[in-house]
């Protein structure tokens, strides 16, 4: 007689349905855009309950705010990846790196994430606050990027880090959002190399 499957406990079931709940609400997110997403159809969409998803978090907000973290988590597992123990200049660089092969390897959760981004801005709430929060952390990161390569002779002493940091956020975040509108026109893995050469060019030190 085959051994009996081991029971899933309940904070195993739980973490099971957020996931199937994350994925129904990316794909939703995709096809209709953040607005006309309900509560209800993430539910129905991945096979729980209509109920579910708004017992579970609430209100739409507090469960898109979650949906925001899933997502950066996601993202930072494929930079941390990527990067390794790299410091400063190619720290840069291998994150823009590490996007283009997040473009290729979950280009639904790259669009679901933005599209989510730029429909909190209007909404303070907690997805503001999510947002708030991981945009101060890649500044920060960014920040300590532009430190080491100071350190380590790579870009001059002068230079800003706050400055390098919201360059870098505006490069990044302004070729995804033309990706966002037009797709089939904006090759952003391209876009993203190009992005290479100008960071490359804000940190370097001329020779000569």
């Amino acid at each position: 007689m085959a051994k009996a499957e081991k029971r899933r406990t309940q904070a195993e079931r739980s973490a099971e349905s957020d996931r199937q709940m994350f994925d129904a609400a990316i794909q939703l997110i995709i096809e209709r855009g953040p607005e006309r997403t309900t509560l209800t159809d993430i539910g129905i969409s991945a096979g729980y309950s209509r109920g579910l998803a708004a017992y579970r978090y609430g209100t739409k907000d507090v469960f898109f705010a979650a949906l925001i973290g899933h997502l950066h988590l996601s993202w930072c597992e494929e930079l941390d990846k990527t990067v390794g123990d790299s410091q400063g200049l190619d720290t840069v660089i291998l994150a823009v790196s590490a996007l283009q092969n997040y473009v290729k390897s979950a280009p639904d959760e790259l669009r679901a994430m933005f599209n989510l981004y730029y429909y909190s801005i209007d909404h303070h709430s907690e997805m503001t606050q999510a947002l708030d929060k991981i945009h101060s952390s890649q500044r920060r990161q960014a920040m300590q990027w532009a430190e080491e390569a100071i350190a380590q002779g790579q870009a001059h002493q002068q230079l800003s880090r706050e400055r390098f940091a919201e360059q870098y956020c505006a490069l990044i975040f302004g070729a995804i959002y033309q990706w966002l509108v037009n797709p089939k026109k904006v090759a952003l893995a391209e876009l993203l190399e190009s992005c290479k050469h100008s960071l490359r060019a804000m940190l370097q030190i001329p020779s000569g």
